[in-house]
Order: structure tokens, then C-alpha cells, then sequence
């Protein structure tokens, strides 16, 4: 994917684009904390926010489209049910 060179090492412009360990974690621990999520659900979040809809593709950030769309939704809860052999009735 272009991230390591032949040897294996990481590319420098790629390893100064990664976050530090601490920025890494400042997600994970606002969500866990932060009063703004209490009675929500079902959000994504990134740098310590609630995430928007992108449909910039070529950006990595925001909620794509494509993964609120109902019908992936369906297939994915199908597919989930037939790999693990466990039924998940759910009410729609």
C-alpha cells in the first residue's frame, strides 16, 4: 500500500503523519468521559469528536455513505449471522 519501503521500514513522510501514542488514545478516552455522548449511541468518532458525513473519498476522515446505508446494513447483519451460525432477531 506504499507505506514501507523494500526492506520494510516505514517511509519517513508516512511515520510523521502517524499520531503519537497519546494523541492515539485522546479518542478513546473522550468517548469514554465526555458528557456530550451521555444517551448517545451509534455515533463514530474521531480527534475527539463526533464524526460527520464525508463523501469525499479521497479523504480517509468522516462517516462515508456508504457504511450508513441501510441495505449494507442488512447484508452485513445476514452475512454476521451465517459466519457465526448465532441468530440476532432484531425489530425493525
Amino acid at each position: 500500500m506504499g507505506f514501507y519501503d523494500a526492506k520494510g521500514n516505514i517511509l519517513p513522510e508516512v511515520a510523521a503523519s502517524l499520531k503519537t501514542i497519546p494523541q492515539g488514545a485522546a479518542t478513546t478516552v473522550w468517548c469514554a468521559t465526555s458528557p456530550m455522548l451521555n444517551h448517545v449511541g451509534g455515533v463514530y468518532c474521531e480527534d475527539a469528536d463526533i464524526a460527520g458525513l464525508s463523501y469525499d473519498t479521497s479523504v480517509s476522515g468522516g462517516v462515508k455513505p456508504y457504511s450508513v446505508d441501510k441495505n449494507n446494513a442488512k447484508r452485513l447483519w445476514e452475512l454476521s449471522e451465517k459466519l457465526t451460525g448465532i441468530e440476532f432477531p432484531i425489530n425493525e
